[in-house]
């Protein structure tokens, strides 16, 4: 079972991170917004699969997020441009645009720290409590 949320929650994440591209991309390419904020879509979609790693992985979260952004951004970033333009212009290669990596920084640099700050919480009634002097 963990290895199959351990899958679901990179390629969620792959998809978030190509939804994003798609949110930040020029409005000239087909089913583009142009949206410089898109940032914000990618900090909320980060920070809920951060959430899902912290209630999924309390005792090695940091481990799992690791793994998980990792096989996320290799899947949008690597795997996901060169599909494209096997699909879409029938040759094998890369995407020359420096739109995409530009995006795909923006990307991860909100959305990491939000991942992270979900998934390394610690889970109510797990935290330190104080101590209360009796009267």
């Amino acid at each position: 079972m963990r290895r199959l949320r351990y899958a679901g929650l990179g390629l969620a994440l792959a998809a978030a991170i190509h939804i994003d591209w798609h949110l930040a991309r020029p409005a000239h390419h087909r089913l583009s917004l142009a949206w410089a904020q898109h940032w914000i879509f990618a900090a909320v979609a980060f920070a809920v699969i951060g959430w899902l790693i912290s209630r999924w992985w309390p005792q090695a979260p940091g481990r799992a997020a690791a793994g998980i952004v990792g096989l996320g951004a290799l899947l949008a970033q690597g795997v996901e441009p060169v599909l494209e333009l096997a699909v879409y212009q029938h040759e094998l290669g890369y995407p020359d645009d420096p739109g995409r990596w530009r995006a795909f920084a923006i990307c991860m640099a909100a959305g990491v720290p939000a991942l992270l700050a979900f998934a390394l919480r610690r889970p109510r009634g797990q935290g330190h409590r104080p101590v209360v002097p009796e009267a």
